[in-house]
């Protein structure tokens, strides 16, 4: 679980399942404590592993950066709005899915 659990109280959609959660929440930590159906394996932005899918809320979260611009670049294939759930945080309502 996050020790970032201070935000305000936000939805977040993962797939078919609305979570609640606090803004300000590392993705990849919200899906672990939820168990969802994101995939990871480095948590540091190297792998690609848990790359997402946000169908709705892209200004609602935290910028690209450094490493995961790359990362995303490789795993997206072209498709947009292509993130890494270990890099972005969640401050405002968002729907997302994997990228399969």
């Amino acid at each position: 679980m996050s020790s970032e659990r201070g935000g305000r109280e936000i939805e977040l959609q993962v797939g078919d399942e609305v979570l609640k959660v606090r803004s300000g929440e590392r993705l990849i930590d919200i899906c672990e404590h939820h168990q969802t159906c994101i995939m990871f394996s480095c948590r540091a932005a190297s792998c690609g592993t848990c790359a997402i899918v946000v169908e709705q809320g892209m200004e609602n979260l935290s910028p690209v950066e450094g490493l995961e611009a790359i990362v995303v670049e490789e795993v997206s294939e072209g498709r947009p709005n292509v993130r890494l759930a270990c890099q972005v945080r969640i401050l405002g309502s968002a729907s997302i899915r994997p990228l399969t």
